[in-house]
């Protein structure tokens, strides 16, 4: 039984890659970035200089991937272990995605919470965050300067870089999701985060209620302070991980909502009903989606998770509209919705086009 993961991606991840696609010279970037980078050069470092993980080679490791890539309904990835005293693990890629655990994480962490961390890395598998994270990635190592001379340099604005990074930082909510759904809470994502915080189980007894208070007081100190926001900002715009404890925070927040209970409840029991009352943020607002071409507007519904998305073919004199173009489109009813409503994935989906 596999989970979609439209059903956990966190609102933060959309908001990010859809404002990032929005900056000019995004796609352009990503056009010149592909040109001088190859998912080739990634296998020939892994399988040259990593240790390569399968069913003959520490098993143990391996095992833990089959039952949590079919929860999250994705293919088994290439896993390889990469000399490394510091703890870390990445997932990159394009079209056959791998993910990369550091000796160190290894030596640090236990195996439930390497599997968490697995789990994690899955997830960014499961919400199409590998080619865009590796882009990411490749960007912080300084690529575009080989690109300078190809004459990609430029494409390279602050404001782009700036919402690569927030965007990054905001898809690890969604992959920490991925492993709460895997490991049917967040206790191990809370002692994830605490080994990625520098607790380690030789310094004494961990206190989780401590470390989620800190986070709460970290929260309550930028909500209360707009200068401690800006500062925020100013320190961390260039930085592609989120805070450890604000991770920890927002992953228990999400398993206790009704949202995680229902994915929880349709894993064990496989009703497709308790899924009906999960919603579902919109694609886009009203007013930008009228105009563009009825089935890609259909095509974003349905990507999005909407089930009961209908088209009508309408006659009408208006010279200003293509053919196809869409004229009205609602919600339930509602054809004044924003782009940050959410609505259940089985609402009624109107679209309304020019014939």
């Amino acid at each position: 039984m596999a989970i979609d993961s439209t059903f956990y991606t966190h609102p933060s991840d959309r908001a990010a890659l859809k404002a990032l696609k929005a900056i000019p010279g995004f796609h352009q970037l990503m056009k010149a970035i592909m040109s001088i980078w190859n998912e080739r050069l990634s296998n020939i470092e892994n399988m040259s200089c990593n240790l390569r993980v399968n069913e003959n080679q520490m098993k143990k490791y391996y095992d833990m991937l089959p039952p949590i890539c079919e929860k999250l309904g994705i293919n088994v990835p290439d896993l390889y272990i990469k000399m490394d005293v510091n703890p870390n693990a990445y997932t990159s890629g394009d079209t056959k995605p791998f993910i990369v655990l550091t000796s160190g994480l290894l030596e640090r962490f236990d195996d439930e919470l390497v599997k968490t961390v697995i789990a994690h890395e899955c997830g960014h598998i499961a919400c199409h965050h590998v080619l865009y994270s590796t882009i990411g990635r490749l960007i912080l190592s300084g690529v575009l300067q080989t690109a300078g001379h190809f004459g990609y340099a430029s494409l390279l604005s602050e404001p782009l870089m700036i919402a690569f990074q927030y965007w990054m930082r905001c898809s690890e909510f969604s992959a920490d999701r991925a492993a709460i759904i895997c490991d049917g809470n967040a206790e191990k994502l809370t002692q994830m985060c605490m080994r990625f915080s520098g607790y380690d189980v030789r310094f004494g007894e961990a206190n989780i209620d401590e470390y989620i208070k800190q986070a709460e007081d970290y929260n309550a100190m930028m909500t209360d302070s707009k200068v401690n926001k800006v500062m925020e900002f100013y320190l961390y715009r260039m930085i592609d991980h989120p805070l450890n404890a604000v991770r920890a925070y927002e992953g228990r927040k999400w398993a206790a909502s009704d949202d995680a209970s229902q994915i929880f409840g349709y894993l064990e029991s496989g009703d497709v009903k308790l899924l009906e009352n999960v919603k579902l943020p919109v694609p886009d607002g009203a007013k930008k989606l009228v105009g563009q071409n009825f089935t890609d507007v259909e095509t974003m519904f349905k990507d999005a998770g909407f089930t009961n998305v209908h088209t009508f073919e309408e006659v009408t004199k208006d010279r200003f509209k293509k053919s196809g173009a869409v004229l009205e489109i609602a919600i339930n009813g509602k054809s004044n919705f924003d782009d940050n409503e959410w609505f259940p994935i089985d609402a009624m989906v109107t679209i309304r086009y020019k014939a």
